[in-house]
């Protein structure tokens, strides 16, 4: 695995401050080895890090003096037997054994062509220039867990991993930002951030998506997207004769998803939560290494030590338990719990901003996030596996999805059955659901979407870039949930913009600490299945999330199966450490929230109102004052950023 970057200079040679240049930008990030290679007016870089065993042979960049083609490769296959074995026609197996997955990568591109990709199963973005043809391809994987971002010019082309090496060598022209980008983002204070496909933070900067590659002319900057897979093209629902088949295909197939992705040099982590999802994860995971005689490292974020943490029927703050009743099945299992208790969300902001080269807008979570990340780097953790995706997969299913579809299909004895049961077993009347049912219906189905009050948008941005259209037509393409029709569900299971958002952050969190993130529910067999199983493979006798809860029986701990109620919360603490804090942090905070450069991009009233709301409730900040305050923070400090040319 490694960072990748470049740049094809039109009519003139790369000049060596360039090189220095483009690789000095990653000095900060945990990098094992460089290598690189400059001939006339093409640079291709690599910079390495060894998660597995095989990649320390690895030897990229490289170039093919027969057919005139440069190759860099970041890249860990989950399927080199079967590379080989589609390679063995031609070559020796033994040859074939000891190659990098990257020289088996580059002699999948030399017998396929630039469709190769289809072959490949992993983590990995890849660039090939064909000098002869003037024509760079950029990939990358199914689901952009490698980031990959490029920028084109009138005198030079442009790829890299991460922002740092484009920044490096654009000009201040070059690096303006992306307006369209800020105000997509900038609709609501969740941690979603990325809306348009395609699109970065700066004007001049695109990315490469899931599924997708790239050829630019660099000749003529022609740029041209090829899609090599999407699930949703010729989608099929499976029909088997028994539910016990569809168990024996979700487990087998997952089983091998978590197995596959145990391939690197080093130990394990997970990042574990007491939900349905990372405990599938690390059921499976630790299973497989208790064999190889290993420990699973699980790393489970908790409330810092001087906050209350309330478990409630809905709400559980503090998942330890759970923790320990998996440890009871898998001895294996090594938890350590963070609680990164001197830290809260404003701790680390222009670090962040340095980091990512974007505004972080998931910034509530980056306390939990990062500490786990770090104490797994410390415990020798070379790969950190994780269930981030398993809401659109494998845990699937609400009651209200479930009825609304039967009832869409004209299956009513289904949805009828489907009520009965679910108010039985929650003991939830008959009345209040069936007004809970049509007041969904009527928001999600009936009802123009419109931006919250709590939107801080400027008006004028809203209604240039259309940002309420934008927002229903996502929500109309993938739903969220809870209440989808079949084609909602469909886009739901495959969303390639939530893809790239995790993949950038997955991506700049391994170069940062040196672990790899992967997550066994978001792979090309997963995702293909769960999308191919009916809606009573995820809902039967009104149990909602069916498929995990039933399937994983024997895997995973009652405790956690049987929970239907209470959903873990994340950094439930984090308006506590900001106001337990306050004292050292308040000057900061106002300064980024003041800061002018804001008001180009924001409601400067709405701030001004913020702002006297933080005054006014000093030490005693509820949760959405805090989270207002660190999402707009986090813009300011990448806008400072920005001006100061970091």
């Amino acid at each position: 695995m490694s960072a990748i970057w470049g740049m094809i200079a039109k009519d003139t040679s790369i000049p060596e401050t360039t090189v220095s240049a483009m690789q000095n930008s990653m000095r900060n990030f945990k990098i094992d080895r460089y290598h690189n290679i400059v001939r006339g007016s093409v640079y291709f870089a690599c910079g390495l890090q060894h998660f597995t065993k095989i990649s320390q042979t690895e030897q990229f960049p490289l170039y093919d003096e027969a057919t005139d083609t440069y190759f860099t490769a970041d890249c860990v296959l989950i399927n080199r037997e079967d590379v080989i074995l589609l390679l063995s026609t031609t070559y020796k197996d033994r040859e074939l054994t000891t190659l990098s997955d990257g020289a088996l990568s580059y002699k999948m591109y030399q017998q396929f062509g630039e469709r190769f990709v289809e072959y490949l199963r992993g983590s990995f973005s890849f660039a090939v220039y064909c000098a002869s043809k003037k024509e760079l391809l950029l990939y990358a994987d199914h689901f952009a867990r490698r980031y990959l971002a490029y920028s084109v010019h009138n005198d030079k082309v442009c790829f890299s991993t991460a922002y740092q090496p484009l920044l490096a060598v654009l000009a201040p022209t070059e690096r303006k930002l992306n307006r369209q980008w800020i105000a997509s983002a900038y609709t609501d204070f969740t941690a979603d951030t990325i809306k348009l496909h395609g699109a970065t933070v700066y004007e001049n900067i695109f990315h490469v998506e899931p599924g997708q590659y790239i050829k630019i002319h660099t000749d003529s900057h022609r740029v041209e997207k090829y899609t090599y897979w999407n699930p949703l093209t010729n989608l099929k629902k499976l029909n088997l004769a028994k539910d016990e088949d569809y168990c024996t295909l979700f487990l087998s197939t997952f089983r091998k998803a978590v197995t596959d992705l145990l391939c690197v040099e080093g130990e394990v982590g997970i990042m574990l939560s007491g939900g349905l999802d990372s405990s599938s994860v690390a059921a499976f995971a630790a299973s497989v290494l208790q064999k190889r005689n290993l420990k699973l490292y699980g790393y489970t974020a908790v409330p810092c030590k001087d906050y209350k943490a309330q478990n409630t029927r809905t709400q559980i703050e503090n998942e330890t338990s759970f923790i320990l009743a998996q440890q009871q099945m898998y001895p294996n299992l090594h938890p350590q719990f963070i609680g990164s208790d001197s830290k809260n969300a404003f701790s680390s902001i222009n670090a962040h901003a340095a980091c990512y080269m974007e505004p972080v807008k998931p910034i509530l979570n980056m306390v939990n996030t990062h500490g786990m990340m770090e104490q797994a780097a410390a415990d020798g953790c070379r790969l950190i596996l994780s269930g981030q995706n398993g809401n659109a997969t494998i845990s699937y299913g609400g009651i209200r999805t479930y009825i609304y579809q039967k009832l869409k299909g004209f299956c009513f004895g289904d949805a009828y059955r489907a009520f009965q049961c679910f108010c039985k077993r929650h003991h939830v009347s008959k009345k209040y659901f069936i007004k809970v049912f049509f007041k969904t219906w009527q928001e999600e189905h009936l009802k123009k979407y419109k931006l919250g009050d709590d939107c801080f948008l400027k008006q004028d941005h809203i209604r240039t870039y259309n940002v309420e259209a934008q927002e229903r037509k996502l929500l109309k393409a993938r739903g969220n949930g809870c209440m989808d029709s079949e084609a909602q569900r469909n886009g739901f299971g495959f969303m390639p913009l939530v893809y790239q958002h995790m993949g950038f952050y997955d991506t700049m969190g391994s170069l940062r600490y040196g672990v790899l993130s992967v997550d066994p529910t978001l792979t090309k067999e997963m995702v293909e299945l769960c999308l191919s199983l009916p809606i009573d493979c995820y809902v039967k006798n009104g149990k909602e999330r069916r498929a995990i809860r039933d399937y994983m029986k024997g895997y995973v701990p009652d405790v956690i199966l049987d929970n239907f109620a209470g959903r873990g919360v994340q950094a439930a603490d984090f308006a506590f450490r900001v106001n337990r804090d306050w004292d050292s942090i308040r000057e900061e905070v106002f300064r980024l929230l003041e800061n002018p450069k804001l008001k180009e991009y924001l409601d400067e009233h709405k701030i001004a109102a913020l702002i006297d709301e933080l005054k006014q409730k000093e030490y005693k900040l509820e949760k959405s004052d805090v989270a207002k305050a660190a999402v707009i923070a986090s813009l300011s400090a990448f806008l400072n950023q920005v001006e100061n040319g970091e």
